[in-house]
């Protein structure tokens, strides 16, 4: 008898144990030796039969069978880049595959969808990477000798797009993706399992700590397992399995972490793809992810951005109601609440309140059910004005986690409150994983506990699990993972579950959480506040035209007869999509700004069509007999002009041309501009109209008249070619190379310009290289490497009285390329403060960055910002790792530099992007990365920067005002129209008593009759209002205080119309008014 072979203890040799577990589970070594040589017990390329379609764009199943097919086989490439093939696959399984699991296996180096009868199925993800997804189950127990037909549709792109030589290198076009595997497998069930025990073995032994008794266990397991596992003996593997089971099975104490993992699947709606091919990563996506519910039904996934979901809609419809199903079951879960992921900081309040009110209805409407939770898991930085408007929008909890990439401070907290700048909070959990596109794996499991930071007071953590950022989501082994983890010593417990039901674990734990205020800043990805300056730009006019064209409407829905509000919400939604994450920040391929480019075209065009036919039906309201000149009364020509902020402002215009009398407007006129036009000066009600006498003659004149105190510009007769500007409010010294040598602020009698500093309106070209992510990336040390500062020729084309405006040419030798322009012309108006510099560039330089500066004598600890419904305060000085990263910052129109009683403004009207160092203060203007798109901000822009010195504080100087004026021009009807002379006609629609109180919003509620109006406080402290209105009498009988999504319940509080209400430091408010 012989005996039994027995080897030697295994030794204490720790890590080249690890290494052998690697090699035995190795795709690359030993497989002939290994586990992984044995995964696969039969497989077949002959029982599979292909035929390739003609190339084609994303076109529908019904139009894809009708296609003439033809042979192809396996080695063949297809392409170009982003074209589509369908694949017709026969297969005969072998007869004698009888009673065997059978799976198909494809991989055409690309993504793919297979199609069964009409049906999306499940998607394909070629290639190599982790994210391959290349098998799916045909059928259980095969009965041998069946035969099945359909359709595998294909993209010629990767997970990741078609980057050339890199992953975020811009296209190659002429890419092309070989099909490398078409054949049916039956996988030896029993090799598969222990393989991914020993996995998980491997990971434990790999990733613990060096003295980690679990570890020590894990390792010596898997050692036994490969001692005993004969390779070519499958008995052996039954036992081996048991082993793994013993180790697996052993409990955690009631004192471990729970991590409770969320399925997902993070879609980028364009990135290193456009929009039109992310519909196709949606359809592949939640086909897959519907077919693994079926599979396992612990199994749930969530998904948010309703923009996805209606595309799904519209293009895979019959895919779309198995969604609906699975959301019934409870396994399909949709989440966030908003119309897509967008950027945290550089979008608009009002345009905020839109990706919730947009994104919520459809949730309702399409599902029954709003999202509880507010999902964001890959922006760059988050305004501190969130908070509110997430509770304003019905939200109570957040989940993100993208500050674990901060290149330069941890985040403290994992599960805190977040408190924004009203008070607001929400409950915030960071999945301490790090990632929101977890493998599921041991290592990330783990990570789940050893990096949750507030684990002494939380012991809960959320695993967002599954491929992501170009779709997926979780995967079978990811899914078996999970479910054998569920209770396993020394790894936290596991349990498959959704956000709603993980913030309810959460909730207990409230009062023992830390708090933090204000913004979550994101220490990477600066330059998203300047790249793609067009996107910005169109963005910015979007919303101000749209927020123009709501209150236009509302007011002709009330006072024109027959008139009713235009629905908006397609136009706000296209807006919503540009906001996406990688658009608006832009961090995308080309092709997306072409896109976005026709969308922004598109909502502007609209919007002039619609507020062209508003200013027509108001002109016609007023052309009443009361107005009309009678005989031998003496009569003028007007206009129709609208003033959409909500304050008064003068502003000096070109004159609308006379149908009658042009020469007088010419001959009359105070001042010409340098183009030759007539200009004056109209002063307009808040949100309101006024009808303008542009006649320049008789007593009843206005637009022509001088202003007592002339704005005048006169060249130094000293030679040095500086040139002086001055008004009633301010004096400056314009240098001849068109920099600011001297501003006094006249009514502090203050210099602002530090005497011996680098002057004011500096533009300086800086060297703009950064680590890795070029278009995301602005980095602190390219502030040491500027390159040339611009020097210009000045000369005056305007000297008053109403402007006066110098033009100045900059030298473009200064530029890096030697190829583009810069020019500007510098405005200054008799009846303000404020300066503004008319900017043109035509820009081709590579990885460089344009900026501006303004080099003050201010004194300021801190300088503040505007941000949606608000601004915050932020250093201006580099004491701590946290003040000095943040060299770059997001502000919106303006950011102020204040010492007590004094300071100055630097406004725009489409930059985001400020610095504040000490006295200087600075501005992005462009940028020019080159991947992934490499014509990112090549040729012209058009913009305007400007400076407002000003005496007392940003609120008392009426800063905030200057903001909106500059962003907002006025709307004058094309055609005049006579009215009696002495006609005066000025009415404000609705606004408030208060400065402070700004009316952001007024527009058609979504579900009935009534107004909506926004309001916000936008000074920082506690007051009272009272609503207003020169429309008498007033047309509304009740105004009804709501939340964003325009729901009343039974808190809400009513008013009259004249009552006065009171309002928190930056609190958001909305009502509903009922009209008579």
């Amino acid at each position: 008898m012989a005996s039994k072979l027995s080897g030697n203890v295994m030794l204490k040799h720790q890590d080249v144990t690890i290494e052998r577990i690697e090699k035995f589970l190795s795709d690359t070594y030993f497989v002939r030796e290994n586990l992984y040589g044995k995964l696969i017990s039969l497989k077949s390329s002959e029982a599979v039969k292909v035929k390739v379609s003609p190339k084609v764009e994303r076109i529908s199943y019904k139009d894809a069978i009708q296609l003439e097919y033809k042979d192809t086989k396996i080695g063949e490439s297809f392409g170009p880049s982003w074209t589509n093939y369908w694949f017709k696959v026969t297969i005969d399984v072998p007869t004698d595959w009888k009673d065997k699991t059978i799976h198909f296996i494809w991989n055409s180096s690309c993504e793919g969808l297979i199609w069964m009868n009409g049906i999306a199925i499940q998607g394909l993800t070629g290639g190599t990477w982790q994210d391959l997804r290349e098998e799916y189950k045909l059928i259980e127990n095969s009965k041998g000798g069946e035969h099945f037909e359909f359709y595998v549709e294909t993209s010629c792109n990767g997970m990741f797009g078609v980057g050339k030589d890199g992953l975020i290198n811009p296209c190659d076009p002429d890419r092309t993706f070989e099909l490398t595997k078409a054949e049916i497998r039956v996988k030896n069930k029993e090799a598969n399992e222990l393989y991914m025990y020993l996995q998980m073995l491997y990971d434990i032994g790999k990733n613990f700590p060096k003295e980690s008794l679990r570890k020590k266990q894990a390792i010596w397991v898997a050692n036994d397992i490969i001692n005993q596992c004969n390779v070519n003996d499958s008995k052996t593997f039954s036992k081996c399995i048991e082993l793994a089971k013993e180790f697996f099975s052993q409990h955690n104490a009631e004192s471990q972490t729970k991590v409770w993992a969320v399925g997902h699947c993070h879609i980028d709606l364009c990135w290193l793809w456009s929009f039109e091919k992310t519909k196709e990563k949606c359809a592949r996506s939640f086909s897959t992810q519907i077919l693994y519910m079926d599979y396992y039904p612990q199994f749930k996934f969530t998904q948010s951005q309703a923009q996805a979901y209606q595309w799904t809609k519209e293009n895979y419809p019959e895919l779309y109601e198995r969604i609906k199903e699975k959301v019934i079951t409870g396994q399909f879960v949709p989440t966030g609440g908003t119309w897509v992921e967008m950027d945290g900081n550089l979008p608009s309040g009002e345009s905020f309140i839109r990706q919730f009110l947009y994104g919520q209805r459809f949730f309702k409407r399409e599902f029954g059910k709003q999202c509880t939770e507010f999902f964001l898991p890959d922006t760059f930085g988050y305004s501190a004005q969130l908070p509110q408007v997430i509770r304003h929008m019905g939200i109570e909890n957040f989940i993100t986690q993208k500050l674990s990439w901060n290149n330069l401070n941890k985040f403290p907290h994992t599960t805190f409150l977040w408190e924004g700048i009203d008070g607001s909070t929400v409950l915030t959990h960071f999945p301490p994983a790090d990632t929101y596109n977890s493998q599921a794996d041991v290592k990330e499991i783990v990570m789940s506990s050893t990096n949750n930071k507030d684990i002494d007071r939380c012991n809960e953590s959320m695993l967002l699990y599954g491929n992501g950022d170009g779709g997926g989501g979780p995967t079978i082994p990811m899914i078996e993972r999970l479910s054998i983890l569920k209770d396993t010593a020394g790894i936290p417990k596991v349990e498959f579950s959704t956000p709603a039901e993980f913030f309810k674990q959460l909730e207990p734990h409230r009062s023992k959480l830390n708090k933090w205020v204000g913004e979550l800043y994101f220490e990477l990805h600066r330059g998203t506040y300047t790249s793609q300056a067009t996107t910005k730009r169109g963005n910015r006019l979007c919303e101000i035209e749209l927020h123009a064209t709501e209150m236009l409407s509302s007011y002709c829905e009330l006072f024109v007869d027959g008139f009713k509000s235009p629905n908006l919400s397609k136009l706000w939604e296209q807006v919503l999509l540009c906001q996406f994450h990688d658009a608006l920040p832009g961090s995308s391929i080309q092709v997306c700004y072409d896109d976005i480019l026709k969308h922004h075209q598109q909502v502007l065009a609209e919007c002039k069509n619609i507020i062209t036919q508003c200013m027509n039906h108001i002109t016609g309201t007023l052309l009443k007999i009361d107005h009309l000149p009678t005989e031998g009364t003496p009569h003028s020509e007007f206009v129709l002009a609208f003033n959409a902020n909500d304050f008064e402002i003068s502003r000096v215009i070109e004159i609308p041309k006379s149908t009658k009398d042009i020469q007088a407007q010419y001959v009359n006129a105070v001042q010409t501009s340098y183009n030759g036009l007539p200009l004056g000066t109209v002063t307009l009600p808040p949100n309101g109209f006024s009808a303008i006498n542009i006649s320049t003659t008789g007593d009843n004149r206005t637009i022509n008249r001088k202003p007592n105190y002339p704005c005048t510009a006169i060249e130094k007769n000293d030679g040095s070619g500086d040139i002086l500007i001055d008004n009633q409010f301010i004096s400056m010294t314009i240098g001849s190379n068109g920099r600011i040598k001297s501003l006094i602020e006249k009514s502090a009698n203050r210099e602002v310009i530090k005497e011996g500093g680098s002057l004011g309106n500096r533009l300086i070209i800086f060297d703009d290289t950064c680590l890795f992510w070029d278009a995301w990336d602005q980095e602190i040390f390219s502030l040491e490497k500027p390159l040339s500062t611009l020097d210009g020729s000045c000369k005056i084309i305007e000297n008053g009285p109403l402007r006066c405006v110098v033009q100045v040419h900059y030298d473009p030798k200064a530029l890096p390329s030697g190829n583009g322009s810069v020019n500007q012309t510098i405005v200054v108006h008799f009846n303000s403060a404020r300066i503004d510099f008319e900017t043109n560039v035509n820009w081709n330089e590579a990885h460089k960055l344009l900026r501006v500066d303004f080099d003050t004598n201010i004194r300021a600890k801190n300088a503040n910002y505007e941000i949606q419904f608000g601004h915050i305060e932020r250093p201006t000085h580099y004491n701590t790792s946290w003040d000095f990263a943040r060299f770059e910052v997001v502000g919106h129109k303006w950011a102020d530099l204040s010492e007590y009683d004094f300071g100055m403004a630097l406004l725009n009207d489409c930059k985001y992007g400020y610095s504040t160092l000490g006295g200087r203060i600075g501005l992005s203007l462009l940028r020019s990365p080159k991947s992934p798109d490499d014509t990112c901000d090549m040729g012209s822009h058009k913009f305007t920067y400007s400076i407002y010195p000003h005496r007392g504080s940003l609120q008392s100087a009426s800063v905030i005002k200057e903001g909106y004026s500059l962003n907002n021009n006025f709307y004058i009807s094309e055609t005049p129209f006579s009215l009696a002379s002495a006609t005066h006609i000025d009415k404000t629609f609705i606004s408030t008593n208060k400065e402070a109180i700004i009316v952001d919003t007024i527009k058609k509620a979504e579900d009935d009759n009534s107004f909506v109006v926004r309001i916000y406080e936008s000074f920082g402290g506690a007051t009272t209002f009272n609503f207003i209105s020169s429309i008498l009498p007033t047309p509304f009988k009740s105004i009804i205080e709501c939340n964003g999504l325009e729901e009343v319940n039974e808190s809400s509080k009513s008013y009259n119309f004249n009552d006065t209400i009171k309002i928190n430091p930056f609190e958001i408010k909305t009502f509903r008014f009922i009209s008579n």
